[in-house]
């Protein structure tokens, strides 16, 4: 049986038609999040199972540097057409747990701002901890992780992926690796989503 640590079972999805997370567009609520303060204006960003690349590409339509990360055929060869297209664009045909800042091959360099939406929620429960590990080992000291999390749900035991998360789940898990910075509420979720993500901004923990 195929799990999502596999490229497989993201591209079995894919060719089922079966990827009820691809919007088709842009995260709505990232555009908005576009025009809080909170949001920085400049810096290169990271964006770990990126998908089709929408999000990604936002950023970069933005004037951010980004480097869009997947390991799933359907979805490297979408970043590679957005790569051809925008100059300020690179795709990265890589697992994300194997993201490394000192191998050029897989990363090479340290982001200002790690994005993040569902793929925290999408991946293993199991690898939670691991996946907090790589955004804090590729990200400068002082950068931000943009992470919307969704489902984020208390006491709620939904199957997925997405499986949801939890303030205590997240408070746990990021204690002595993250702060904290903000907690900000989504303003435009699409209505199957509404109520049911938050948009946390970290910083790494202070030694």
């Amino acid at each position: 049986m195929l799990t999502q640590n596999l490229p497989e079972f993201w591209e079995n999805l894919y060719i089922e038609h079966k990827d009820y997370w691809n919007l088709g567009k842009a995260t709505p609520a990232l555009l908005d999040f576009f025009n809080n303060p909170l949001c920085p204006q400049t810096g290169r960003v990271l964006v770990p199972g990126a998908g089709f690349g929408y999000d990604a590409e936002a950023w970069a339509k933005r004037g951010h540097e980004v480097l869009a990360v997947d390991f799933a055929p359907t979805a490297v060869d979408e970043l590679d057409r957005i790569s051809r297209r925008l100059e300020n664009f690179k795709s990265l045909d890589l697992d994300l747990f194997e993201l490394n800042p000192k191998n050029p091959k897989k990363g090479g360099q340290q982001f200002d701002i790690v994005y993040d939406y569902c793929t925290f929620t999408g991946i293993h429960p199991g690898r939670r901890d691991e996946c907090f590990e790589v955004w804090q080992k590729m990200l400068k000291d002082d950068g931000v992780v943009i992470a919307f999390f969704y489902p984020f749900l208390n006491g709620n035991t939904l199957q997925g992926p997405p499986h949801p998360t939890s303030e205590g789940e997240l408070m746990a898990r990021l204690g002595g690796i993250f702060d904290v910075v903000e907690r900000v509420a989504v303003n435009d979720s699409i209505p199957a989503r509404k109520g049911k993500e938050e948009i946390w901004i970290l910083k790494k923990a202070a030694e």
